[in-house]
């Protein structure tokens, strides 16, 4: 059937030319499209095209020979064209009813046998070498072996019927100059012959290149596939290590309370002896020396209630690593949840250390839409960030020479970016050695002194970025002078 949609998207021609040449190709268009059904095939589609054009083209060739007959003596000739004409419309009409097959047979036979005809009644007409040319048309409109060999076979047995026919029949048609036609005939031929054999090779050329893009695309599907499926076995790894961490976490989580616990009644003990033995009658070295004792006694405990403090929190922090974040994506203002944790950093510190002062710089995009995001992960995150950033600038802060002017500044901005949101956090504090910012988000690297920091945080932050939220999380740094960690989120996760 018609396609009357098929222009819809077809831009507006500029030029005269293009614009005079335009509707002849909306013409053409609508016409190879007669019959054309969206559940065909790109081969079935190629068939009913290459036959409405056939069809088009002859009907075309007749029609122009009705015209040059009309007013000729050769009445025979004209009506013959005119028959021609008439007898070329059908296929167009069964392509129109989806009777494609009908359509081929008919349009090679049709031929077959007007050619034949023609040749016999006028002799040396040039007629009978369609004939040949006709043979290779059933390889275009048909797939099946024996189709294609029956319809060569009856077109070359008609060629050569009709060689022989024209022995000994005599023609019975005006022939007025039959030199004229035999030429236009021939040229016709050749020109129909050269049309086929090159419509056979840019098929083949096209089917090429298909194939060729089709094992490009193949070949990166497959070092994709090859790349995806090495990462689900490091992630499955890494999924069983955390699964064992967490099971030794666990594990050693119980005992280790009851560390830290008798440590603390230790210290206790100590005390409710101290309290005892002042009652005691002792010499003045007995004394001495159970003092000392217990001296001992008390910082040993308190040592090893320290770091077993530290142990728990190393657990914890395992723990929290090795765990699957269940939390719901909820839309969060991150400019609101940045803002937020930025100052519960500092007045955290500030709690601890009362005397630190720093400059806070805030450079939020107002226009940011908020993104989905697990809002409690991503605060895990920027406290991280936020931390260590006020632990850099006041160690540079203690570590510079009395009287240096320094003032620590931390800031943090967001922006947009090409299909996520970029948060920024920088502080001019002691920066990251060259040597080792590759490794900062490794498990348990710390280059804090012991008893300051596990070594989880950045490796937590960043499997929460890049695994828990499809982002990423870089880092520029400067030794002395700043530090400045990016992170990406994407709108879509």
């Amino acid at each position: 059937m018609l396609a009357p949609r098929a222009y819809a998207n077809h831009s507006a021609p500029s030029g005269l030319w293009a614009k005079l040449v335009h509707p002849f190709k909306i013409a053409w268009h609508r016409l190879i499209n007669i019959g054309v059904q969206p559940s065909l095939t790109v081969w079935q589609k190629k068939r009913v095209h290459l036959l409405n054009g056939i069809c088009c083209i002859t009907i075309a060739i007749y029609a122009g020979y009705v015209l040059i007959f009309f007013n000729s003596p050769d009445w025979l000739t004209f009506r013959i064209c005119l028959c021609g004409l008439v007898l070329n419309l059908p296929p167009l009409v069964f392509n129109y009813y989806r009777r494609y097959d009908a359509s081929a047979y008919y349009s090679i036979l049709s031929v077959t046998g007007l050619c034949s005809f023609i040749a016999i009644a006028r002799k040396y007409d040039g007629v009978e070498y369609y004939l040949i040319s006709n043979s290779i048309v059933a390889m275009l409109f048909f797939r099946n072996f024996w189709k294609i060999a029956f319809l060569f076979s009856v077109n070359v047995a008609a060629y050569f019927a009709v060689r022989h026919a024209m022995t000994f029949i005599k023609p019975f048609l005006y022939v007025a100059d039959s030199a004229y036609f035999y030429n236009v005939n021939v040229l016709l031929f050749f020109m129909t012959l050269f049309f086929v054999v090159y419509y056979f090779r840019s098929e083949n050329l096209g089917q090429e290149a298909l194939l060729m893009r089709q094992n490009e695309s193949l070949a990166f599907s497959l070092e994709e596939l090859q790349a995806t499926q090495a990462q689900l076995i490091q992630q499955e790894k890494l999924a069983s290590l955390g699964a064992l961490t967490a099971g030794i976490a666990h594990e050693i989580q119980n005992p280790l309370n009851f560390v830290d616990n008798f440590a603390e009644v230790g210290v206790e003990l100590v005390e409710e002896l101290r309290q005892e033995l002042a009652h005691e009658q002792l010499s003045e070295k007995g004394r001495e020396a159970v003092t000392f004792l217990l001296n001992d006694l008390t910082q040993t405990q308190k040592k090893v209630n320290e770091h077993a403090d530290r142990a728990g929190s190393i657990v914890k922090s395992m723990l929290l690593h090795s765990r699957t974040s269940g939390g719901e994506r909820h839309a969060t203002d991150l400019n609101a949840l940045c803002d937020e944790y930025l100052r519960l950093s500092y007045h955290g510190l500030r709690a601890k250390y009362p005397d630190f002062n720093a400059s806070l710089i805030t450079d939020f995009n107002t226009h940011l839409e908020p993104l989905k995001v697990v809002s409690e992960d991503i605060g895990r995150v920027l406290l991280n960030l936020f931390n260590n950033a006020f632990y850099a600038v006041r160690k540079k802060a203690l570590s510079l020479p009395a009287g240096t002017t320094f003032k620590p500044v931390v800031s943090v901005s967001t922006q947009r970016a090409p299909d996520g949101v970029i948060i920024r956090v920088r502080d001019d504090g002691t920066g990251i050695p060259a040597d080792i910012v590759d490794k900062i988000f490794h498990p348990f690297f710390t280059t804090k002194p012991p008893g300051e920091g596990t070594g989880l945080g950045l490796s937590l932050s960043y499997d929460i970025i890049t695994k828990g939220h499809g982002g990423t999380i870089t880092v520029e740094s400067q030794e002395g002078e700043y530090t400045e960690f990016a992170v990406w989120l994407p709108t879509e996760p």
